[in-house]
């Protein structure tokens, strides 16, 4: 007879025995197995045993799905030990000849394993199911030195693993059983040339006895078992001296299949430990991200004179690029677009230093050269291996109608005064923010006339990293902004960023930051989806 074991989410079992060729799974009372959870569908799933006997669960179009090992199946023909998960319930099938009742495993008094007697399968079982509750790898080396004490009544066990930096160099006994007052540290460093080793099976061998006036009648016996995970060996269990020696080849069979499962289990949970923690460092990333949105101006609309937009994309989960806009007068707005070197939460974080020396500097009116020097220090200071910022920043004059800007190291905008194109002052492009050398810092000046101006900077990721003799560079990306000059601010944006995503095609995933800051005059536009065609350089 099988049965089916239910775990719900508290760790809670039951077990229903398969009594009917068919039974329902599902949230409706009425249904064979009851599992009452808002994510169980009403009928969600079937059990049916097949004409050779097997039982075949089967998935009844559920919303939620049925999972084995996190992945959806819409059937599956359930095997003894196998693990199904309906929503919080975990369901396995079991034999009745692996169901152990309370007491009827031997106890620590037991005498040692002299063969395999009728219930090494059912004990065997119950091992494995005492592993499945681990709730960390370490408890998996417990349990299994644990288990090995009981079976052989050794001298001493020590179960050693090779987890971390450095890998087996980095051997390392983590659980060690042996009499009071002892600590078995001589003789587990005698071990390193077997441990390091590549031995796969177990290794057996007599070591004589230390204190010469008193030898022992047999020398003791010593045994290393090998722990194989999915990558190979992973760590060893140790036997010195079991009650029974030569342990029967039994008994060392058994012990050898306790140490793979054990092995394998381990695995998983060093597995899990290390998705949850990179769920985690997700999830801080995430977090990260939103501060960082946060940072950007909460609105384009700054002045009734000024449309501006901008979009940036980063490439991992935080940017290393920002820009800026900040109301400096009633009739001043300055605009600010930077890129630090690399990307990531390096990059992110020394920006966000960028960001509140620059947004302080400029709302508070200082001379540009002082809130530059300012930067350099506070670069230099964050990340002092010569890393820098590259940057514009520029003020207008919207009465005026007048242009300030400077460029740090940075790509020259793409600039258009009437529709023609206006280069930038020679004086005013510059070093990079955060090199530690002497360099004038001087504004230019540029007079946006008195019709439609139009400004459109950009980082280098729009203009690197797509397809090879295929991707935006400065000169397609000046033709495009020229061809659609008319359009709003917004819509220039957006179109830049499309061309930049079609390059990117064949790769799929930004190779640098990506940001576009669009600013022009107020006038007439015409907001309509910009042409996804580049017009050929002239």
């Amino acid at each position: 007879m099988e049965y089916l074991e239910i775990t719900d989410m508290q760790g809670r079992r039951r077990r229903v025995e398969l009594k009917r060729n068919r039974l329902l799974v599902g949230r409706e009372p009425t249904c064979d197995i009851y599992l009452p959870h808002p994510n169980v569908s009403r009928r969600h799933a079937q059990i049916q045993r097949s004409p050779q006997g097997a039982w075949i669960l089967q998935d009844l179009n559920s919303l939620n799905h049925v999972y084995v090992e996190d992945r959806p199946v819409q059937q599956i023909v359930l095997e003894s030990g196998t693990e199904v998960r309906i929503a919080e319930y975990r369901l396995t099938l079991l034999e009745a000849s692996t169901i152990i009742e309370p007491g009827k495993v031997p106890t620590e008094d037991a005498e040692p394993w002299t063969n395999l007697g009728p219930g090494w399968l059912e004990q065997m079982h119950a091992f494995q199911r005492e592993l499945l509750r681990a709730e960390h790898a370490r408890n998996v080396l417990e349990k299994l030195a644990h288990e090995f004490n009981r079976i052989a009544q050794p001298h001493a066990v020590a179960v050693g693993t090779a987890n971390g930096p450095g890998g087996r160099e980095r051997y390392h006994w983590d659980v060690i059983v042996c009499p009071e007052g002892e600590t078995g540290e001589p003789l587990l460093e005698e071990l390193g040339a077997r441990v390091l080793g590549e031995e796969s099976d177990v290794q057996s061998w007599t070591r004589q006895a230390q204190n010469r006036d008193t030898p022992g009648p047999v020398p003791p016996l010593c045994l290393l078992f090998p722990m194989k995970g999915r990558g190979g060996i992973i760590g060893h269990v140790f036997v010195q001296r079991p009650r029974l020696a030569p342990l029967p080849q039994e008994v060392q069979r058994y012990l050898s299949l306790l140490v793979i499962h054990a092995g394998l289990v381990w695995d998983n949970l060093q597995l899990a430990e290390l998705r949850s923690a990179q769920k985690q460092f997700e999830q801080e990333l995430r977090q990260a991200r939103q501060i960082q949105i946060g940072l950007f101006p909460p609105t384009f609309d700054v002045d009734g004179r000024l449309n501006a937009f901008a979009v940036n994309l980063p490439s991992v989960r935080v940017s290393g690029d920002y820009y800026d806009l900040v109301k400096t007068g009633p009739n001043a707005v300055a605009f600010v677009i930077a890129d630090a070197m690399g990307h990531g939460m390096p990059a992110a974080i020394l920006m966000a230093a960028v960001r509140a020396g620059l947004r302080m500097g400029l709302s508070l009116g200082q001379p540009w050269a002082k809130v530059f020097k300012g930067l350099d220090e506070i670069i230099m200071q964050a990340r002092p291996e010569s890393v820098f910022v590259t940057g514009i920043v520029g003020q207008i004059d919207l009465e005026k109608r007048e242009l300030q800007i400077v460029s740090a190291g940075h790509l020259p905008p793409s600039l258009l005064v009437g529709g023609r194109p206006v280069s930038l002052p020679p004086e005013c492009q510059t070093r990079p923010w955060g090199l530690d050398f002497d360099s004038p810092w001087e504004v230019g000046q540029v007079s946006l006339g008195g019709g439609d101006w139009s400004i459109l900077c950009y980082t280098d990721g729009v203009i690197e990293g797509g397809r090879p003799n295929d991707s935006l560079n400065a000169q397609r990306a000046a033709a495009y902004h020229r061809s659609n000059a008319h359009l709003s601010a917004e819509d220039l944006c957006q179109g830049i960023i499309g061309e930049t995503a079609s390059t990117y095609a064949a790769t799929g995933s930004l190779a640098d930051d990506q940001t576009v800051l669009v600013l022009r005059s107020a006038g007439a536009r015409v907001r309509r989806p910009p042409t996804l065609q580049l017009p050929p350089v002239t």
